[in-house]
């Protein structure tokens, strides 16, 4: 059992029973409580300028996958319909870039940019820009690609890079987990943290532990819907419609992200049976983990597949889900970008 799934084990077991799981790890009680101070004293130390448009953080307060990149997307997509200019940034988690801002271009290697923000290039056909320090990503956006609203795929945390609006993502299995902040629990911000922020976003049907969590901080609910399937061939991508994706049967279902579970149950709601495939986040792909039996189907999350381009085998798929809200959802966006007014 890897260090990561030992911990989850004791972060997590508290979305199913209630129970303060973090009481079992007093020994970690001093680390939590200087990374609590150390969270404190960076958010008082950044006081960043504001840039000229709208900037729309998108991230979570917990480590691992809560469902924040399909926010991005489909954030990217309504933009896009409404005329506006959206660029993307990112940290880059995994990647390497020679310089700094990297812009992500379909060519670009995950081993460079990252998964993530190759993945939103590809799906969104946007103008993706990674740095470390996000405030000068989201500049290079503006100045060389006439950006005139930025969306941070995470960065919640982030301080040094100002913002107009925050949406945090709790996933909706769970939560908060044991409420503890790293390494006693798998927070990165005080459970309070949900107080400050424009909108709370609840991915999936709420357990009834994250409706003790969260109660009515809980702006809307979203659902992660599968969509469309992608095959890749050297630099060119195929994209079908849901009905012509693999035939319905046993699968290898792949997934590298936070909570692979939500993807293997996806899979099986469409019919498939899954013989699963698990991974730490983020994983680095090697062709010889992927040398399965036959012609037995393999399905893989989007963001996993933009890493295996480079030995992608004909009966391999890629399933792009999207994120699904309310039409309040929106109309909370577009109030926010109506009433931005530049500093």
């Amino acid at each position: 059992m890897s260090l990561e799934d030992w911990l989850n084990k004791r972060w997590y077991p508290a979305a199913e029973s209630g129970e303060d799981i973090g009481a079992q790890l007093p020994l970690l009680a001093p680390l939590e409580l200087a990374f609590r101070h150390g969270s404190r004293l960076r958010k008082l130390r950044n006081q960043p300028a504001p840039l000229p448009v709208p900037v729309i953080v998108v991230g979570n307060i917990t480590v691992g996958g809560a469902g924040k990149t399909p926010v991005v997307a489909e954030l990217a997509r309504w933009l896009q319909e409404r005329g506006r200019k959206p660029g993307i940034i990112s940290r880059g988690y995994g990647g390497r870039a020679k310089h700094y801002p990297y812009n992500v271009t379909a060519q670009s290697h995950p081993l460079e940019s990252g998964d993530e923000p190759l993945m939103l290039h590809l799906m969104t056909g946007l103008p993706v820009m990674v740095s470390p320090k996000r405030a000068e990503a989201a500049e290079a956006l503006i100045a060389e690609h006439g950006c005139d609203v930025i969306l941070s795929d995470d960065g919640l945390q982030h301080y040094g890079l100002w913002r107009s609006m925050e949406i945090c993502v709790v996933d909706g299995q769970r939560g908060l987990g044991n409420e503890h902040l790293l390494p006693r629990g798998p927070l990165r911000e005080s459970p309070e943290r949900l107080d400050s922020v424009d909108l709370v976003i609840v991915n999936g049907e709420p357990s009834p532990l994250v409706q003790a969590q969260c109660g009515d901080k809980a702006d809307f609910t979203m659902h992660l819907v599968p969509s469309l399937w992608h095959q890749f061939n050297l630099d060119q991508t195929s994209t079908l419609k849901l009905e012509s994706g693999p035939e319905v049967g046993p699968c290898h279902g792949v997934a590298a992200i936070g909570n692979p579970q939500r993807f293997f149950n996806a899979l099986r709601h469409l019919g498939y049976t899954v013989m699963e495939m698990a991974f730490p986040d983020h994983h680095q792909f090697s062709q010889q983990e992927l040398h399965l039996d036959g012609e037995t189907p393999v399905i893989m999350t989007m963001k996993d597949a933009v890493k295996c381009r480079d030995f992608w085998q004909s009966h391999w798929w890629a399933m792009e889900v999207q994120a699904q809200f309310p039409d309040l959802f929106y109309q909370r966006i577009h109030q926010h970008l109506e009433s931005f007014s530049p500093a």
